[in-house]
């Protein structure tokens, strides 16, 4: 009976080491597939990939590849998976915000990058070009909610006052770390302090 144990020890090892091989082969195509702009075919070697397990590496590179084929409502239920295992990871809040702006979710948009915004000044990371984005993405909302003012809790079943305030809110908490790094590099290259 012992060698029918070790038997079947051996196949679980070596099916799941051909399986977890295989997802390694699928997700390195896939990369290599979606850095050459090949998003269609990236995609199935990432599907395949995540068939076998969960893996958040393979989820953000997927909904990368379904923004790139304007698929942003698959797109945003892989950042919803993210953001779920991950909540604090602010890059993901915004991802899911480009999708929601595409599929018309004016409100999602904006929560999404007010959540990102709240994340980011939590984080240690220092990304300059993603306060910026953010900045663009929200003057653009917010031209676009002045344009469509009138009929915006028709369009978007929320009010201009409820969304005009969130954008508000998050160009104002922009501002602000802007101020805090400010303040934190003149004080860093102070030599008096020093």
């Amino acid at each position: 009976m012992k060698w029918f144990n070790n038997l079947e020890a051996k196949l679980k090892t070596t099916f799941f080491k051909s399986k977890s091989s295989q997802e390694l082969i699928d997700l390195k195509k896939g990369k290599k597939l979606y850095l050459s702009n090949k998003f269609s075919e990236a995609l199935l070697y990432f599907d395949n990939s995540l068939n076998s397990r969960f893996d958040l590496k393979v989820f953000k590179l997927r909904a990368k590849c379904l923004q790139k084929l304007n698929k942003h409502s698959r797109a945003i239920e892989d950042f919803d998976k993210l953001i779920e295992e991950n909540p604090l990871e602010f890059s993901n809040y915004y991802r899911r915000a480009i999708s929601k702006n595409a599929v018309f979710d004016l409100q999602g948009q904006i929560e999404d990058l007010h959540n990102c915004i709240y994340y980011y000044k939590k984080s240690k990371s220092i990304e300059k070009p993603i306060l910026k984005n953010l900045e663009t993405d929200l003057i653009d909302a917010g031209n676009y909610i002045d344009m469509v003012k009138s009929s915006i809790t028709s369009i978007h079943n929320v009010t201009y006052f409820e969304i005009k305030n969130l954008v508000n809110e998050c160009l104002h908490q922009i501002k602000s770390i802007r101020l805090q790094k400010n303040q934190f590099r003149r004080i860093e290259n102070d030599p008096i302090l020093l």
